[in-house]
């Protein structure tokens, strides 16, 4: 039963604004789920350390003043008060442990607030939310919120977007880092007069219209308008809006322009259903639930190409990525790290190709880029897929990694490309430094993981020699099959293997010599060397068979 469940939610409210939502708009991070993705807040509650709480369903406490163990026990009190989430204040340090726990013991997420952000400003921001109504789920721009939110992880700006109107229809950032005019216009929910005169007279929204160009509006210490960036949301020739990026305290990314066409090109669905009501909050699910028909080969490639609106007669290459989050059985938050990811993955996509789509299966996160059919070339895709990682590295602190599965010079052969990218990813997850490969390169070691997963089936083809050496070093503490086999692995280079090993190089001679004693084998026999290599990745000390070096398929 999930955490969540456990709450006494039988007099929640339901009317509210939905958790991610309400993240996105206060441009905090989730520093630990412990509850429901689904969860609405419905009213926002400030309390002091110790103070006894009352029933407050539906709530996002603010902890004002409580850390270590006033903090945990703040996190407790309000979980079983029934609140959905509490925020408390969050230095460099971190979470501690014990809040964590609390927090999935009472089944609430924790919102953390940096040292930078008030009380009384986060609860204004939030009751104004909570009272406006405009940015609860029903006005279809959740995803619009959850895409700017993803432009200000990678870009380090502030984000509004508008649409033609100059209205702000999603927006996120430290407010505490935006000039006087994004404020003035995120609290009137559009841009201020005179800074519109402005930017028309600077001709900023013409060029902004003409295509997918980023326009730069430089620093203007004299207005109060600090340098931002702005990129025209275009459907063909027809203007929908602008997302903009304002500099903060940090110098914007080198990476915004590319960040920006990518999020101007994720946006126009969005868009269109912002001008013609339709459900963008609706359409975000099936384009994802398309895209992962497409990679899993559920309905027919063409006629779901076409609605993803995809060329039928496109090839599409597959890049394959996998977070390496710890398994710690905390499912609900590696979900919402997944998601998040995906977005990540979905806007440098979008910047690389049109009409990339991004699915998420097996735990993994796939990116599909169409292109024109007989391309096969996979060095500019390793050069994209390295530039996603570091910036996945960058963000999620885990030593994420890609394959380039290759390409499927027909849509219905994505599933078979997508699997080489899953058993890629399997035998990266040896070498985790190795931030990105392909398919291709990793042929060999796909082939020889083949090969023991098939001798380690047929325990009746086995080396009885191998077996008493293996058996001889559990029995006696020795190391002759490890050395032998690194012998091997090594090419016979005693001194290198020795310095490996860091022992003398007479002692691997006499280690290897006495190995090949004891086993009959005949070292300067080919076959020999080979079913020896092959043999000792399989046996542990034990002489059992012991697990394979390649992770489970």
């Amino acid at each position: 039963m999930d955490l969540a469940d456990r709450r006494d939610t039988s007099a929640r409210p339901r009317a509210g604004v939905a958790l991610p939502l309400l993240v996105a708009y206060l441009g905090v991070p989730v520093v630990q789920a412990g509850g429901s993705a689904d969860d609405d807040v419905a009213q926002v509650v400030i309390a002091a350390p110790g103070e006894a709480l009352g029933p407050v369903p539906g709530a996002l406490v603010l902890v004002a003043g409580a850390r270590g163990a006033a903090a945990v026990a703040a996190v407790g009190a309000a979980g079983a008060a029934g609140a959905v989430a509490v925020a408390v204040r969050v230095g460099p340090e971190g979470l501690t442990e014990g809040v964590r726990a609390a927090a999935m013991g009472a089944g609430v997420s924790v919102l953390g607030v940096p040292d930078g952000l008030r009380w009384d400003q986060v609860e204004a921001r939030v009751r104004g939310l909570l009272d406006s109504g405009a940015t609860q789920p029903a006005d279809r721009s959740g995803d619009l919120f959850s895409l700017a939110q993803t432009v200000v992880t990678l870009t380090h700006g502030v984000v509004a977007v508008e649409d033609n109107a100059h209205r702000i229809v999603a927006y996120a950032g430290s407010g505490e880092e935006a000039d006087a005019f994004r404020r003035e216009s995120i609290l009137g929910r559009a841009c201020p007069e005179a800074f519109l005169a402005l930017l028309r007279e600077w001709g900023v929204y013409r060029q902004a219209r003409a295509g997918e160009e980023v326009i730069e509006v430089p620093d203007r210490s004299d207005l109060g308008v600090r340098r931002r960036l702005v990129i025209g949301i275009n459907a063909g020739s027809r203007p929908l809006g602008t997302i903009w990026v304002q500099e903060g305290r940090r110098p914007l990314s080198d990476r915004t322009d590319e960040v920006l066409r990518g999020a101007a090109r994720l946006a126009v669905p969005q868009m269109v259903d912002h001008y013609y009501r339709g459900d963008s909050t609706a359409r975000l699910p099936a384009r994802a639930d398309l895209a992962h028909g497409l990679l899993t080969g559920r309905f027919n490639s063409t006629a779901l190409a076409t609605q993803l609106g995809i060329a039928p007669a496109a090839s599409a290459s597959v890049v394959a990525v996998d977070l390496r989050d710890p398994d710690d059985g905390d499912t609900a938050w590696h979900d919402a790290r997944r998601a998040e990811a995906a977005q990540i993955v979905s806007v440098h996509a979008a910047a690389y190709r049109t009409n990339a789509v991004v699915a998420q299966a097996c735990g993994q996160i796939y990116a599909i880029l169409p292109g024109p059919a007989g391309h096969t070339d996979e060095a500019p895709l390793l050069r994209w897929a390295a530039d996603l990682v570091a910036t996945l590295r960058r963000h999620h602190r885990t030593p994420v990694q890609a394959a380039v599965a290759g390409t499927a010079q027909r849509l219905d052969g994505i599933p078979s490309v997508k699997l080489r990218g899953y058993h890629a990813l399997q035998v990266m997850a040896r070498t985790p430094d190795r931030a990105v490969d392909s398919h291709s390169r990793l042929t060999a070691s796909l082939m020889v993981r083949d090969l023991l997963e098939v001798l380690e089936s047929h325990r009746e083809i086995r080396h009885p020699g191998l077996e008493a050496l293996v058996a001889h070093d559990a029995e006696n503490g020795t190391e002759l099959a490890a050395s032998l086999l690194a012998y091997l692995n090594g090419f016979g280079d005693v001194t290198r293997v020795a310095k490996s090993l860091n022992v003398h190089p007479n002692t691997l001679r006499y280690r290897v010599r006495k190995a090949s004693e004891r086993t009959g084998l005949d070292l300067d026999d080919p076959e020999d060397r080979l079913a020896a290599m092959l043999q000792l990745r399989l046996l542990d000390g034990t002489g059992e068979a012991g697990p394979s070096p390649f992770p489970a398929r």
